[in-house]
């Protein structure tokens, strides 16, 4: 049978031709739902892609937020109750304490937020980590390590995110160089930021009036013997960017130091330290850090975190 169609057909002049050929020979109709499925896979990963990124990228930072909050606040703690029981002053004020040199050796020096650890083994790195004061320590897994110049030619430092700082015409209580972490006041259209510097360790008061902050014995405010202690930390994720809302549309923020405005200097007196080299999330002379996305350099995304803790001081000296 197979042999005389043939032949009728070759007789009468008529051929049968696949209009759906692949580049093996025509395709069944298994072949084109094969096809038609690869395809499918391909839309639907495209439609899911974004949201999967997102989940993944959320999972990361969130673990990261609640490791550094939980770094912050083991710190806070730990500080606020080695304040309480140093043997200071009943009038001493907070700034007074943190001046003070025993303070300075056991509890905090913001002289050692910046660490310059060149030259130095991994054995020697650690042994100084692990003789720095206590609240200076209990931020060591916070602490960045990079290569940079901050004036004094590229080296490698050990030193806490932020902006460097260093004093003009230091007194006999300033360290030479330390880190203040800059504040995102707002941001305009362009997407330029305003900010201005909080302090990494700081005290909690009821009022911008320094009379009534807590700590000193003869406080106006109603709190008085109080170590009330905040430390600040800003987070910037690896893996998420700034965003600003303009037109109805997200729009990533561009990392662009130069656009940067201050809207106060400084605590202290101090002044920026210009840092180039390194790169990341933590990069840039005011420490805002930049990423790459998109095919342009954008801001990552940050939050100002703190931790605080408060215990009745015990001790006074006399």
């Amino acid at each position: 049978m197979i042999g005389r169609d043939a032949s009728r057909a070759h007789a009468t002049g008529w051929t049968s031709v696949s209009t759906d050929s692949g580049p093996r020979g025509p395709l069944t109709g298994r072949g084109r739902s094969a096809r038609a499925r690869r395809g499918a896979a391909l839309v639907e990963f495209a439609l899911v892609a974004l949201a999967f990124y997102l989940l993944l990228a959320g999972t990361i930072e969130v673990g990261r937020m609640v490791f550094s909050l939980q770094a912050l606040q083991n710190a806070a703690r730990v500080g606020a109750r080695e304040l309480a029981q140093m043997e200071l002053p009943a009038t001493a004020t907070f700034e007074e304490a943190l001046r003070d040199p025993f303070v300075r050796e056991t509890v905090f020096d913001p002289g050692l937020l910046v660490l310059d650890v060149s030259n130095m083994s991994e054995v020697e790195v650690q042994a100084t980590l692990d003789n720095l004061p206590t609240i200076n320590r209990m931020l060591v897994p916070l602490m960045l390590r990079e290569r940079v110049n901050i004036g004094e030619g590229e080296k490698d430092y050990f030193r806490y995110p932020g902006a460097v700082v260093r004093f003009t015409n230091p007194g006999p209580f300033d360290p030479q160089r330390t880190v203040v972490i800059p504040r995102v006041l707002e941001r305009d259209g362009e997407g330029s930021e305003t900010i201005d510097f909080v302090p990494v360790v700081e005290e909690i008061r009821p009022s911008e009036d320094p009379a009534e902050a807590p700590f000193s014995m003869i406080s106006a405010g109603r709190h008085r013997g109080l170590v009330a202690l905040r430390i600040n930390y800003p987070y910037q994720a690896a893996t998420l960017a700034a965003h600003r809302f303009s037109g109805g549309v997200n729009v990533p923020v561009q990392a662009n130091d130069g656009a940067v405005q201050q809207d106060a200097p400084p605590p202290g007196g101090a002044v920026l330290v210009p840092v180039s080299g390194g790169s990341g999330i933590y990069s840039g002379p005011y420490g805002l850090g930049h990423q790459f996305a998109l095919g342009s350099e954008v801001r990552p995304f940050r939050r100002l975190l703190s931790a605080q803790s408060m215990f009745r001081r015990e001790v006074f000296s006399r």
